[in-house]
């Protein structure tokens, strides 16, 4: 199995296919099997395509309980960019969903020259800190039995129940810290990077072109704020919830082709 030592980590990754590279970053108590209808496909428009595991999630290894630090977003934005350096990749689009789109908003605004283009799946980084602060205490007293509730919102009516079960069972294996500490170490404070009164602002700083596909209109005043580049598009994706590209996946795999085609000359 592949892995890159990072520290004391170990990090699962699998790169296949040939030319311009995608990386693939899953969310917050995820996997890289989230992106199983992407991989194929991207490999069919010709691309080579990067999935890894966050640490403490899928098949990386777990931090210790004492080393909360290593689930923040910034370890994982620097682990994604060593995995690239590993392989010898200088750029990649990046191709995120949920909490992992605030990993790549952190490429994006601090390695500029590695993010050729960035592509949100249902962001999170909208959320106030109020709501965080409360997200994490009931986190503290139960991690995973607050998370599979939690989800249960991010769920559209038409949702099956086996995509319930999928993600019932990967939480019920996440150790409960990982679960935690991933939320407490990145919205702990009003000035922490998830929150949205700091996103706002360093978001900014984000360089390249950017597609964001939201579920519905919640959040898209937010998104147009942090300002729209003559290559930007956001795309409201209705009536497939939070996990679109899971559950729609020939109508999320067309707009990605269109948005790629239009917007990102590399090929």
């Amino acid at each position: 199995m592949p892995f890159l030592k990072r520290g004391k980590a170990s990090i699962f990754y699998i790169a296949e296919g040939t030319g311009p590279a995608i990386l693939l970053l899953h969310g917050w108590a995820c996997d890289s099997l989230d992106w199983q209808y992407q991989i194929p496909f991207l490999h069919s428009l010709g691309y080579q395509t990067i999935a890894f595991d966050a640490r403490g999630h899928g098949a990386s290894s777990v931090p210790p309980t004492d080393e909360p630090e290593q689930l923040s977003p910034e370890v994982t934005a620097d682990d994604a960019v060593a995995l690239l350096a590993h392989l010898g990749i200088s750029s990649a689009i990046l191709l995120s969903h949920s909490a992992g789109a605030l990993v790549a908003s952190i490429i994006a605004a601090r390695n500029p020259a590695v993010a050729q283009a960035n592509i949100m799946v249902d962001p999170e980084h909208y959320r106030e800190h109020d709501r965080r602060r409360q997200f994490i205490e009931a986190l503290k007293a139960d991690a995973q039995g607050t998370t599979i509730q939690t989800l249960t919102r991010s769920y559209s009516e038409n949702t099956p129940e086996w995509l319930k079960t999928w993600h019932r069972y990967r939480i019920l294996r996440t150790p409960p810290h990982v679960i935690y500490q991933a939320i407490r170490v990145k919205s702990e404070h009003p000035d922490s990077v998830a929150c949205w009164g700091s996103a706002k602002v360093w978001m900014k700083e984000r360089k390249g072109p950017r597609l964001v596909v939201l579920r519905d209109e919640t959040n898209l005043e937010k998104e147009r704020s942090l300002g729209l580049g003559g290559k930007d598009s956001i795309e409201i994706f209705t009536g497939a919830g939070h996990w679109m590209h899971v559950l729609e996946p020939e109508r999320f795999n067309t707009l990605l082709k269109k948005w790629l085609e239009t917007s990102v000359t590399n090929k």
